[in-house]
């Protein structure tokens, strides 16, 4: 039986990292909406484990790079971005992967509800917007104030 639920738990973390940029919009917020769930039970939806009885393989969201760190949990976070200002975004991605954060990029260029929706929970239109379990946080110049402050490793690693 124990067999049976990780091949399940491989399968659906498979179907859940697919590239889905091309699906359409529904099944993309679809997808969304799963990973947040999967992050906020802590991940019970995970990848197969290595052959060689080893850990599973790392997330695309969170590069390993040096020795390995102990799995910490977060709130997840989203890069919420809608496919014009490339140079925010990378600079957003930057901040956050210099704080070992690991996020998950939303295009919401086809997708007017979700983008309706983060618009008006962030109270700005401009895009790149970082949500941080479930609370909008803003764009660059937010993120980086809470950065300076402390407030954005409070709030990301608020659960440990």
């Amino acid at each position: 039986m124990n067999d049976l639920t990780e091949k399940l738990r491989a399968f659906a973390h498979r179907q859940l990292d697919a590239d889905l940029r091309k699906k359409h919009p529904v099944v993309q917020h679809a997808r969304n909406l799963v990973s947040i769930v999967n992050e906020l039970l802590g991940q019970p939806i995970r990848p197969a484990p290595a052959a060689d009885g080893g850990p599973a393989p790392q997330s695309a969201a969170a590069p390993a790079s040096g020795p390995a760190k102990p799995a910490v949990r977060q709130a997840p976070v989203l890069l919420y971005f809608d496919g014009k200002d490339h140079r925010t975004r990378t600079k957003v991605e930057e901040l956050l992967r210099g704080r070992d954060i690991a996020f998950q990029v939303l295009d919401v260029g086809d997708d007017e509800a979700e983008r309706s929706w983060v618009t008006t929970a962030a109270k700005t239109n401009e895009f790149p917007i970082v949500v941080i379990g479930g609370a909008p946080v803003g764009g660059l110049t937010e993120l980086t104030q809470l950065d300076l402050s402390g407030e954005l490793m409070r709030r990301v690693f608020a659960a440990n």
